[in-house]
């Protein structure tokens, strides 16, 4: 009976492997929403007590490992969606500043851009 279950939570775990994947080849996670990513996780985590609870291999072993999966797909999403905008915007922002005037005097190479046209 063991066997049917880890046959039965490999299948299951496994089905996330092509998710995580298209997730990070397409540097895209939109489609998972929040709340589904936590009530998931939360399912899975409960079902792993559930299992340590009845001592029983195959319900451990699997949510274990679906929710390592999961926490993959919450972590490329908190990158995807939270960090790099922030880095997006942080750059946008700071090259959009226009550069202050140095007070020094030009070098020959900064001397010879300006005089093209080109201030940097």
């Amino acid at each position: 009976m063991i066997i049917l279950g880890l046959i039965a939570g490999a299948l299951t775990t496994c089905c996330w492997l092509p998710q995580l994947f298209k997730s990070w080849r397409t540097r895209s996670t939109a489609d998972f929403s929040w709340l589904y990513l936590a009530v998931f996780g939360t399912g899975i985590a409960l079902w792993m007590a559930y299992g340590l609870q009845k001592r029983d291999v195959a319900i451990v072993v699997t949510n274990t490992l679906t929710l390592t999966l999961t926490l993959g797909v919450v972590g490329l999403k908190v990158w995807l969606d939270i960090l790099k905008p922030r880095a997006r915007l942080r750059a946008e922002t700071t090259a959009r500043r226009s550069p202050r005037p140095s007070p020094l005097p030009p070098t020959p190479q900064r001397a010879r851009r300006l005089a093209r046209g080109r201030p940097s």
